[in-house]
């Protein structure tokens, strides 16, 4: 990773240390990072990219094996915040912005999906993978974050993910909890 992708990154931390940002952390970034370099998924979405910080870990990943980002968020400031922070860190052109709420929209993606990264409404990620599955490709990978930290809210998600017989699941515990799922045909 390059020096100017790094001190965005930093100083993107320290904003979320100092309160406002619910980014996830440096080893969740880096551990996305590391997956998505070792399975090299084609295409990535991404639902709640906040003011980018996850997405620039998915993106310098996605340069790195010619892959492509599609990431949803819906509030406006984040959105502004999120494209500035793609510009600066010069990876803009590998990700393509939805500035609307993914439930409105996930349906209307047309390519097949590789990867997925759930980090929005916990409430919502359930229904968001039932939108996504028919898209998936074989094999695919779908991350979700803050399964430890809103297990409660993710109830109806984890049973699904760790019961239903087209995914095998596992709970990473890194920042705020990784559950990874992997459709398995």
């Amino acid at each position: 990773m390059d020096e100017r992708i790094e001190k965005l990154l930093l100083g993107l931390e320290e904003l979320n240390k100092a309160g406002g940002q619910w980014n996830i952390s440096h080893t969740t970034g880096q551990f996305l990072y590391d997956l998505i370099i070792d399975k090299k998924p084609e295409v990535i979405v991404e639902v709640g990219a906040s003011n980018g910080y996850s997405t620039i870990w998915l993106a310098v990943a996605a340069r790195k094996i010619n892959a492509k980002v599609i990431t949803f968020e819906f509030v406006p400031e984040k959105v502004r915040d999120l494209v500035s922070n793609l510009q600066k860190a010069g990876l803009i052109q590998y990700v393509q912005t939805v500035p609307d709420d993914a439930n409105k929209r996930l349906g209307e993606l047309e390519e097949k999906i590789d990867f997925v990264f759930l980090d929005g409404r916990k409430n919502e990620y359930l229904q968001q993978l039932k939108m996504l599955e028919p898209k998936l490709n074989s094999g695919a990978i779908i991350a979700a974050d803050n399964v430890i930290s809103h297990k409660h809210a993710l109830e109806d998600y984890l049973y699904y993910v760790t019961n239903e017989n087209k995914y095998r699941s596992e709970l990473k515990d890194i920042g705020t909890g990784l559950e990874i799922s992997y459709l398995l045909s």
